[in-house]
């Protein structure tokens, strides 16, 4: 893949207009702040996409070029070599029907040139306002060799949108050595039908640390991803995932160890809270000398609703090491009846049990976001009105 030398035209007549847009769009803070926005002074980059169009998307980082992926189909040609092909658009019914329905690509085109230290994080978010709308966005990610970079992403609806559907692909290009750390939220509305595609290709010694999190209420969220890593690349993936009553969450997460040396690990813990969860979780290890480990907990709340969760190791070659742990159990009740005796409130016994399970002082979850996930779980059981 060859890349064009030249700095991109300035961004900063959009930019301008990010806040004047954002008010005619209805997308108060209120609405992205939940799902990990901060301030444009305060981000490398900002890209915020409402419904079929953007409403701020910004870069103050020469190192970064964002602008809509339509665009840079057309000034950059090797950008057209990437678009699908980590993913095809025959690959699944609901995606080809996307696919066929979209006369231009909807999506954010994110480049991070070769050895950038980006010094502040890259941010980048989806919103939909209007209800039983339909949206279907691509995103087309690259991460330059020997860049460092942070990135925040998330999906968020307005308060009155609780009925539409929401198709999205990701295709991300990490290159050779790159340090890249992710952190994605998604809230979306509580009928919602949404699908989402990943796919992720990690260059040789590069390395990718991500934590998503999807813990509101939405009728039936189906994701799929598949990251392969090359020689000595590693992948450390924290998911966290509830799915109160109503809501039906179905996972697909894969992982290729394609080159010698690379190590993978995936850590999804999942709460039922009357609703359920299908999670499946794959290692592939097609090289020697490659180390990958899975877990997978689930916490039930209560008998209805249900966690399936399906660890696999595949081990395709001789010398690679693959291993996995996997439980699901009901909650404690002794501990339960322990907590509201000492004059807490079962919605708040069961909240801080939630989170003990979820391991929110986990080091690889950034503090910022802690105290989000904690909102959005307490919200999303009942136990507060956002």
């Amino acid at each position: 893949m060859s890349t064009p030398k030249t700095v991109h035209t300035s961004l900063a007549p959009q930019n301008a207009t990010a806040t004047a847009d954002l008010d005619r769009c209805a997308v108060s803070t209120d609405i992205l702040e939940p799902v990990g926005w901060a301030p444009e002074e305060s981000r490398a980059a900002t890209s915020i996409l409402v419904d079929h169009g953007f409403s701020a998307l910004s870069s103050s980082d020469d190192d970064i070029v964002v602008m809509p992926l339509s665009r840079a189909l057309l000034e950059f040609p090797w950008v057209q070599e990437l678009m699908f092909s980590l993913i095809s658009p025959d690959e699944d019914d609901m995606l080809h029907r996307a696919f066929e329905s979209s006369r231009e690509p909807l999506g954010t085109f994110t480049w991070v040139r070769d050895e950038a230290t980006v010094t502040l994080p890259v941010q980048s978010f989806t919103v939909m306002t209007v209800p039983q709308e339909r949206q279907f966005t691509h995103d087309i990610t690259v991460i330059g060799k020997g860049a460092v970079v942070d990135h925040v992403s998330g999906s968020a609806v307005t308060p009155t949108l609780s009925h539409g559907t929401h198709v999205s692909v990701c295709e991300t290009f990490i290159g050779d050595g790159a340090q890249v750390r992710s952190v994605d939220v998604d809230k979306w509305g509580s009928e919602m039908n949404v699908y989402s595609y990943g796919r992720t290709q990690v260059g040789v010694g590069a390395s990718v640390s991500s934590v998503s999190v999807a813990v509101s209420a939405v009728h039936c969220h189906r994701s799929q991803s598949r990251t392969e890593l090359a020689s000595h690349a590693s992948c450390t993936s924290h998911s966290i995932v509830l799915a109160p009553t109503g809501t039906k969450r179905i996972k697909s997460d894969v992982v290729v160890l394609a080159g010698e040396g690379a190590q993978a690990e995936q850590v999804a813990r999942m709460v039922a809270d009357g609703g359920v969860i299908e999670n499946r979780s794959q290692l592939v290890a097609q090289s020697s000398g490659v180390n990958g480990f899975l877990e997978c907990d689930g916490l039930m709340l209560r008998s209805d609703g249900g966690i399936t969760s399906v660890p696999a190791l595949d081990a395709q070659t001789d010398g690679a090491q693959l291993s996995h742990e996997a439980s699901v159990g009901m909650i404690d009740s002794e501990k339960l009846d322990y907590l509201m005796s000492t004059g807490l409130t079962e919605d708040a016994a069961r909240n801080l049990i939630i989170q003990g399970f979820l391991d929110l002082d986990d080091d690889q979850i950034p503090v910022a976001i802690r105290e989000r996930v904690e909102n959005l779980v307490a919200a999303a059981r009942g136990a507060e009105k956002m």
